[in-house]
């Protein structure tokens, strides 16, 4: 019978962090443990530890003799997490052969790994016939290793790379089986690393970082996008935002932050181009904050430009946080906006289809109010707002270095009623959370 087991050889604080390495007691009734269970298959081993330079050679047999038993217990869910207490490469755990070469490997049907080195040109002895789904994070890992990897993966569906190591270069097509529908890159800050999104199977992508090098084929195939950046650079070389857009025209679902709204606003400065490509697309997520009003109009104007568009999800959470600074900014409606002072309005159009907007991490700042006020007076057939007020609240000793409070929920909810809406039949929904910073 199927049975699922995990380990967790490490102590942790309250917090998540790891304090206590596993003592040789506990290692040994790990070691009793795996050797006194009887079950001839498992569905899911999942492993969780940390280690120190003198354990390494201890831990390192340890964890060969752990996945060899998952292996051999033909399990189909594998989950290895090494907490590295050392940042040298040269000392990562080296994933061992049997990862490649056991008989069992086939049953392997979803596999998440972190904090290992790959080797070079492993012995990719049996494919990954039952793979479907693979995870790697805080891997070393080189181009020609995970490109064979993916090629002895016939059946893979699903691809997560995350803050992975030597990694150069990267396309969709590697994976050979064509059937590669979800595909995530996060946090890959190797120079010059590009990323090639050219497989005609895949339905969805997502991509976190600044540092890469994006080139989209046309693709019909893709329905959801989401790109994530910290700031749109106009003038980085090797990052053609524009043709990589024009070839995503078609999705139904996108999803960007605030990277988007800047290079909106300069597609309208210097090329006059208002983007009114996205025919299909039924849900838009953006996430902010707002600097200036000409980020708004633009934004707005793409918006309004989508003619299928149903649904907007709007996620504020970086307000607080991006381009503050050491100084924070204060809170309460009065967060500065930089205004263009009547050099543009929102353009004359209205959201025809969109029913529902949803709104994320809504701090009370003058951008965001502003932002939220010409949807509702675009929306023409709004069913539902729902607004969740994020309210941050400060110790006394906060105020002298710039931190000022939130107001009370009902200064802001007041606010948002008073807005008008080009809906007569919308639903606001008034939610709010309360934190406490600094006591």
């Amino acid at each position: 019978m199927d049975q699922p087991l995990e380990i967790h050889p490490c102590h942790r604080h309250s917090n998540g962090n790891f304090y206590h390495e596993t003592t040789p007691s506990e290692r040994t009734f790990i070691h009793n443990t795996l050797t006194q269970h009887q079950a001839f298959k498992l569905h899911k081993f999942s492993l969780d530890f940390s280690y120190g330079a003198l354990q390494y050679l201890v831990a390192n047999v340890q964890l060969q003799h752990d996945i060899e038993f998952a292996i051999s217990r033909q399990v189909q869910i594998l989950s290895v997490s090494t907490e590295l207490l050392f940042e040298d490469f040269e000392d990562y755990y080296v994933l061992p052969n049997v990862f490649y070469s056991h008989d069992n490997v086939p049953s392997l049907e979803q596999v998440s790994l972190k904090g290992f080195l790959f080797n070079p040109n492993p012995p990719c002895d049996l494919p990954f016939a039952s793979l479907k789904a693979l995870c790697l994070f805080d891997c070393v890992i080189d181009d020609g290793t995970l490109k064979g990897l993916l090629s002895n993966s016939p059946v893979l569906e699903s691809l997560t790379i995350d803050l992975c190591h030597r990694l150069l270069n990267f396309k969709a097509s590697w994976c050979q089986s064509m059937r590669l529908k979800h595909l995530v890159v996060r946090c890959m800050h190797n120079p010059g690393f590009n990323l090639e999104i050219d497989s005609s199977s895949l339905s969805s992508f997502k991509v976190y970082g600044n540092s890469v090098k994006i080139s989209v084929s046309l693709l019909s195939s893709i329905a959801e996008a989401t790109v994530f950046r910290s700031r749109y650079y106009p003038y980085v070389q090797n990052f053609d935002t524009s043709t990589w857009l024009r070839n995503l025209a078609h999705v139904k679902k996108f999803g960007v932050n605030s990277w988007f709204s800047q290079f909106l606003a300069r597609e309208y400065e210097v090329n006059n181009n208002g983007w009114k490509i996205f025919e299909n697309l039924k849900v838009f997520a953006w996430f902010g904050p707002l600097e200036k009003e000409c980020d708004l109009i633009a934004l707005i104007d793409f918006l309004v430009h989508c003619p299928s568009l149903e649904k907007i999800e709007i996620d504020f959470r970086f307000s607080f946080w991006e381009e503050a600074g050491e100084h924070r900014p204060p809170f309460a409606l009065e967060r500065p906006f930089v205004e263009n002072r009547g050099d543009g309005q929102p353009t004359v159009g209205f959201l025809d289809n969109v029913k529902k907007i949803i709104i994320h991490h809504f701090f009370g700042y003058k951008s965001e109010i502003e932002f939220i006020k010409h949807l509702m007076q675009k929306a023409v057939v709004l069913e539902t707002l729902s607004l969740t007020y994020r309210r941050l609240e400060f110790n006394p000793e906060s105020f002298s270095r710039g931190y000022t409070s939130c107001p009370p929920k009902e200064l802001v909810q007041e606010e948002i009623f008073s807005l008008s809406t080009a809906s007569s039949n919308v639903h606001i929904s008034f939610h709010h959370t309360y934190h406490k910073l600094g006591f």
